[in-house]
């Protein structure tokens, strides 16, 4: 089987490196029949890194979709962190639910996880008293009420926590009690009924040697019976299509039988 789409993609309107007309020429030059656009949502403290206004987003994205009809099925989604709810989410195609930050209330500061591993070390000492476990049970407990009360279509990368920790770097992830609490967040957002992504980009990113969810996640989700997608998040026009054959092969193997993949806009169960 040949993925004909993915949803989790970015461009120069947040943290992207190429326009949003390339990297939807990037996907019609792998083959794509269906593309989608989720760059982030506005999160002041990272005004570089998100769009800088919904309303522009959307204008922008919706110029493209008319301009490539009947080439590519272009679809306007936005991956919306935790603490950047959108304005009116009716406005967009689908929602991709993140968490990527915490937020220090004591001292104002915002601190993201995925960033760079000084960052993720300053979290974890200034918010958590250098208990890297705490900062664990934090993020998926941030996860958890993230799904549950957005409600997204798709949750991003379950484990993006674990960017920074190969090699066991901050915390232990063969523990029990890491497994644990990602496994009862990992029950929490299925049973909101979402989609989760099979996320290949902080491999491309040289960050992580597995795609997200880790292997005993995907395994997890597997036996709930849970609905997966497979996406690259890709920030650039050589990220389009990275690893997605792989990671299908990974599902393959695991026993899943369907993805959902983006299609016109809507999600649709897909036989593999």
């Amino acid at each position: 089987m040949k993925i004909f789409s993915t949803c989790h993609n970015h461009c120069t309107m947040c943290d992207g490196k190429n326009t949003a007309a390339e990297m939807i020429n990037a996907a019609i030059a792998a083959g794509f029949t269906d593309f989608g656009m989720s760059c982030h949502s506005r999160f002041a403290p990272e005004q570089n890194s998100t769009i800088k206004s919904d309303d522009e987003y959307i204008d922008a994205m919706r110029l493209l979709q008319k301009e490539y009809a009947g080439v590519i099925n272009f679809s306007v989604g936005i991956e919306q962190d935790m603490l950047a709810p959108v304005k009116k989410r009716s406005a967009y195609d689908y929602l991709i639910g993140s968490v990527h930050s915490f937020f220090n209330e004591r001292n104002g500061t915002y601190y993201s996880v995925d960033a760079s591993p000084n960052e993720l070390k300053a979290c974890i000492d200034d918010m958590f008293g250098g208990d890297a476990p705490a900062m664990v049970r934090a993020f998926y407990a941030a996860t958890a009420t993230n799904a549950r009360k957005y409600q997204p279509d798709v949750i991003g990368h379950f484990d993006l926590v674990t960017k920074f920790n190969d090699g066991d770097k901050f915390f232990d992830e063969n523990s029990a009690e890491y497994k644990n609490t990602a496994l009862d967040a990992l029950a929490a957002c299925v049973q909101t009924g979402a989609i989760f992504e099979v996320n290949t980009g902080g491999v491309y990113r040289g960050a992580k040697s597995e795609f997200y969810p880790a292997p005993f996640l995907l395994e997890a989700l597997y036996e709930m019976d849970a609905k997966i997608t497979l996406t690259a998040d890709a920030h650039c026009v050589d990220a389009i299509d990275f690893g997605l054959s792989q990671a299908l092969e990974q599902v393959q193997k695991i026993g899943f039988k369907s993805v959902f993949l983006l299609k016109n806009g809507k999600f649709n169960e897909i036989a593999v």
